[in-house]
């Protein structure tokens, strides 16, 4: 195969890099980072600002969620080792929701995006025979049919907009074993299998023809390295940038308290 001079492989030569979707999850994770500043920012430390209440901003944030988690599901089809990196993103997760409840028990992240993530890979993992015997088209449009249909599942329906819905029965949000599914609202973060997982599975689908080389070559190019390398890093700043904001963000409160009392 003909390598690109931009193409970028993992140190052991042996996975493609594809330089846009690297920097367009750079894009995610940096507008990620500065949601879940001004959220805690007004929900943690009780300081307005009228613009995070804006619709703009309420549909932002599972906007920007989707782009990420459907091109990790693009993303899962450059790596053998879906399972190993499932588990050890889950891992993570739950030493946030550990953190979380500790700490901040009003927001607890019970099942966020990094949830979502690893027990997706894993999935993926299992599942991919099954997947595989479905050509890449028409798996894409089947999962991106379910993610629509199951999209309001935490409202209690299933059904495409504009058509009549189908309504969940009551005792599936009174069922606390469910929130993984997404029968009801839980917690902050909150990114349950149904519908996002299929959001996943459509990227997957979506994946083969990145991994095949059949994408026209704009997508594999790299045009900023920095943005490339921030989104190679998205798993670490996640995990990292709450503990970090929260510090800085009681840094400037505190010093704040100090000014008003001069």
């Amino acid at each position: 195969m003909k390598m690109h001079k931009n193409t970028i492989f993992s140190g052991t030569g042996s996975r493609l890099r594809v330089g846009f979707l690297d920097e367009v999850r750079g894009i995610c994770i940096i507008l990620m980072v500065a949601y879940h500043a001004a959220y805690d920012v007004i929900y943690i430390f009780g300081w307005d600002i009228p613009l995070f209440h804006s619709a703009l901003l309420r549909y932002a944030q599972p906007f920007v969620a989707g782009i990420f988690i459907f091109i990790s599901g693009i993303a899962c089809r450059f790596s053998r080792g879906n399972v190993k990196r499932g588990i050890i993103i889950l891992a993570l997760g739950l030493l946030l929701s550990a953190f979380t409840l500790n700490y901040f028990p009003a927001q607890a992240i019970y099942f966020g995006i990094l949830h979502l993530l690893g027990v997706s890979m894993i999935l993926f993992a299992f599942l991919r025979p099954v997947l595989d015997a479905i050509s890449s088209a028409l798996g894409a449009l089947l999962s991106a049919g379910l993610f629509v249909f199951t999209y309001g599942a935490a409202s209690g329906y299933l059904g495409i907009p504009g058509l009549p819905a189908l309504p969940l029965p009551g005792a599936l949000a009174e069922t606390p074993w469910l929130l993984p599914f997404g029968f009801f609202e839980a917690g902050a973060d909150y990114f349950p299998l149904l519908p996002w997982f299929f959001l996943f599975i459509t990227g997957s689908y979506i994946g083969n023809p990145f991994v095949r080389r059949e994408m026209p070559e704009f997508f594999y190019r790299t045009r900023s390295r920095t943005l490339a390398l921030i989104g190679r890093r998205t798993i670490y700043i996640y995990v990292l940038h709450q503990p970090v904001l929260l510090g800085i963000l009681y840094g400037v409160s505190k010093v704040m308290e100090l000014i008003m009392r001069i």
